[in-house]
C-alpha cells in the first residue's frame, strides 16, 4: 500500500491536503539559516507532525501531536487545544497502486474528541478502538494471529522516535520482549508464526511457576518435606495403635470417628484454602508490582538527565513519552494475563470457606456429644494429638503438592516450548534462505550509499536466564560502530531493502517509509538515496531543512509541502 493523501479538516474547513508520490516526498523546513538568522528555527513547524499524523491515523498515540517528545509534563497547550477542543478531522488515504485509479484504496478518519464525539473509521465503517490496530492488520495485511500487532509492524516505517531513528531492527525499544521481536523479525522474513501466542503465553506461565517455586523454597526445600512426613506418618501410626487399645462402647467409638473424619475434611480444606490464598497472593503480588512499575517513575529526575544530555548533545532526540507508555501498554497486557485466574480463585476460596463453615458446626456438634457422653481424658488427649499431627501432615502434604504441581507445570511447559521451538528452528533452512535474498538488496543498497556491504544475520539464540530460545536479527559491517549520519543512513538501506525483498517474495508490505532528521546524514548519501527510491518501488516520506537539501533535490517535483514560522502545519499562530 501506497500514501496517497492526507488531509486535515477543522471545523469542516481544508487546513491542509498533502498529496503524495511515489519516489521521494520531501516535507521542508524554509527556515532559513545563518549568521543573520540565528533568532530563527524550524523548531515547531509541522515537519515533523506530519509523519505523526500518519502515525496517528496508523492506530498511533495523539498526545505525540502536541506533548514534548522529551519532556511528557510538557506540552504545546496551542496545538492541544487546537486538536482536543475543535472538531479536527484527519484523513488518511492509501492505494494499492497509485497509478491504477481502480486498484484497492483504504481511507481512514480520525479526529481527537471522546466517547460519542469519537470520528474512528475506515473506509466508512466505524472501529472501535480496542479493534482498532487488529482491523488494520487485517485490511492492510490479511493477518489474523495476535502477535505481532500493526503498531509493532509499522514501526519500521515510521522512524520518528528515537528508538526508531536510531536502531535498525530494535524498532520496539527496550521494553520489547524476545517473543514479540522474535514474532516480529519471522514476519518481516514471510514466516509464519502461528504459536506466538502460544508462546507468549507459555513463557507468562513459566515465570509464574518460576516465582512458586522460588517462594516455597526460601522455607523448607521439598527434600526436608518427605523427611518430616515420614516422621509424622511414623507418629500418626504410633498413636492410632495407642487409641485402638481403649474399650469403647460402639456409639462411643462411631462418633469419635466420625468428628476425626470432620475433622480429616477440615484439614483438606483448611490446606486448600491456604493453597489459593497463597497463589491469589502470589498474582496479587506479581500485578502490584507491574503496577508500581507503571506508576513510579520520576520525571522530573529524567527531565533533568534529559536537560543535561541536550546541553551536552544538541541533537540528542529521546522520546521519554513514547518510552514510558510503550512500556505501560505492554504492562497493561501483562497484568491482564496474569489476573485473568483470580475471579475463578476467588470463586474456589468463597465455595470452600462455606463448606468449612458447614464442617465446623457438624465438629463442633460431634464434640458436645461426646462431651456429654464422659469422654475419656486420655483418648482426647490422644485424640487431640492426631488432629495435631493430621493438621501438619496435611500442611507438608500441600506444600509438597504445590512443589510436584509446579515442576510438573514447568516440566510441561518446557516441553511444549521446545515443540515449538522445533517448529521455528525446523524452518531454519527457508528462514536463512529469505535472510540471504534480502541482503542482496540490502548489500547493493549500503555498498552504493558508502562503499560499505551491511548485511543482516538470523539467529536462534539461547537466553541465558530462562535456557529459551528466540530468533533475533542483527546486522553486521566491515567497519564495526556507525557513526549517527551513517547510521540513518544505514536505516534507511534497509528500509528500501526490505520493500525490495517483500515485493520479490510476494509478500504483502507498507510500502511507504517516513524519516525524520534527515539533516544528520551528508549530502552524498542523501543524493544517493534519491537514486535508490527512484529504482525501488516505495515513497520515501523525509522531512528536512532547506538548506540541508543537496542540489539533486532542490527540485518542486520532490517537494511535497513546505513550512515555515510564517506557514505552519496547522496554521496556528
Amino acid at each position: 500500500m501506497f500514501l496517497k493523501s492526507l488531509k486535515i479538516e477543522c471545523n469542516g474547513n481544508v487546513v491542509r491536503d498533502i498529496p503524495f508520490r511515489k519516489g521521494m516526498n520531501l516535507i521542508v523546513d524554509e527556515t532559513p539559516t545563518g549568521e543573520s538568522n540565528k533568532q530563527k528555527t524550524g523548531n515547531n513547524v509541522g515537519k515533523t507532525t506530519v509523519l505523526r499524523l500518519i502515525s496517528f491515523c496508523l492506530g498511533g498515540d495523539a498526545k505525540s501531536l502536541y506533548q514534548d517528545p522529551e519532556f511528557p509534563d510538557k506540552a504545546n497547550e496551542e496545538i492541544k487545544s487546537f486538536l482536543t477542543q475543535k472538531n479536527v478531522i484527519i484523513t488518511l488515504s492509501l492505494q494499492k497502486d497509485l497509478e491504477d485509479n481502480l486498484s484497492k484504496l483504504i481511507v481512514i478518519r480520525r479526529n481527537f474528541l471522546a466517547r460519542k464525539q469519537r470520528v474512528l473509521e475506515i473506509n466508512g465503517e466505524p472501529i472501535l478502538s480496542k479493534d482498532f490496530d487488529a482491523e488494520l492488520k487485517k485490511v492492510f495485511f490479511g493477518f489474523f494471529e495476535d502477535k505481532p500487532t500493526f503498531k509493532q509492524i509499522k514501526a519500521k516505517n515510521i522512524r520518528d522516535e528515537a528508538e526508531r531513528l536510531e536502531n535498525t531492527v530494535k524498532v520496539l525499544g527496550g521494553f520489547g520482549r524476545n517473543e514479540e521481536y522474535e514474532a516480529l523479525y519471522l514476519f518481516w522474513l514471510g514466516i509464519n508464526l502461528v504459536d506466538a501466542e502460544k508462546k507468549r503465553g507459555l513463557l507468562e506461565d513459566q515465570k509464574l511457576e518460576n516465582k512458586i517455586l522460588d517462594r516455597l523454597q526460601k522455607g523448607k526445600s521439598e527434600s526436608m518435606l518427605r523427611q518430616f512426613l515420614a516422621i509424622l506418618k511414623r507418629d500418626i501410626k504410633a498413636l492410632k495403635r495407642k487409641k485402638d487399645n481403649f474399650n469403647l462402647n460402639e456409639n462411643y467409638e462411631r462418633d469419635i470417628e466420625k468428628l476425626n473424619q470432620v475433622r480429616f475434611k477440615l484439614n483438606q480444606h483448611s490446606s486448600e484454602v491456604s493453597r489459593l490464598e497463597f497463589r491469589k497472593a502470589l498474582i496479587e503480588e506479581s500485578r502490584d508490582d507491574l503496577e508500581k512499575d507503571q506508576t513510579h517513575v520520576d520525571t522530573s529526575q529524567i527531565a533533568y538527565l534529559y536537560e543535561q544530555a541536550k546541553a551536552l548533545i544538541p541533537k540528542v532526540q529521546k522520546s521519554f513519552e513514547e518510552t514510558v507508555d510503550f512500556h505501560n501498554q505492554m504492562i497493561s497486557e501483562k497484568i491482564k494475563y496474569i489476573t485473568q485466574e483470580l475471579p475463578s480463585l476467588n470463586q474456589k476460596l468463597s465455595l470452600v470457606k462455606i463448606a468449612m463453615k458447614d464442617l465446623l458446626a457438624e465438629e463442633k456438634a460431634y464434640a458436645v456429644k461426646l462431651q456429654k457422653a464422659g469422654a475419656i481424658e486420655e483418648l482426647q488427649e490422644i485424640v487431640g494429638e492426631l488432629n495435631k499431627l493430621y493438621e501438619e501432615k496435611g500442611s507438608f502434604e500441600e506444600k509438597l503438592n504445590q512443589f510436584v504441581s509446579s515442576n510438573s507445570i514447568l516440566n510441561g511447559i518446557k516441553i511444549d516450548l521446545a515443540a515449538i521451538d522445533q517448529g521455528i528452528k525446523a524452518k531454519d533452512p527457508l528462514i536463512q534462505e529469505r535472510v540471504i535474498l534480502f541482503n542482496k538488496y540490502f548489500s547493493s543498497i549500503s555498498n552504493n550509499l558508502y562503499g560499505e556491504k551491511f548485511a543482516l544475520s538470523a539467529n536462534f539464540e539461547k537466553q541465558s536466564k530462562t535456557d529459551n530460545y528466540f530468533y533475533k536479527l542483527s546486522i553486521g559491517s566491515l567497519s564495526g560502530r556507525q557513526g549517527t549520519g551513517k547510521k540513518k543512513g544505514e536505516i534507511a538501506a534497509f528500509d528500501l531493502a526490505y520493500i525490495k525483498f517483500a515485493d520479490k517474495q510476494g509478500l504483502k508490505c507498507l510500502h511507504f517509509v517516513l524519516h525524520d532528521q534527515m539533516e544528520i546524514v551528508h549530502d552524498n548519501q542523501i543524493s544517493g538515496l534519491l537514486e535508490e527510491v527512484s529504482n525501488t518501488n516505495c515513497q520515501l516520506v523525509v522531512s528536512i531543512l532547506r538548506d540541508k537539501l543537496p542540489i539533486e533535490l532542490q527540485n518542486s517535483e520532490y517537494e511535497i509541502l513546505s513550512l515555515s514560522q510564517d506557514n505552519k502545519l496547522f496554521k496556528v499562530k
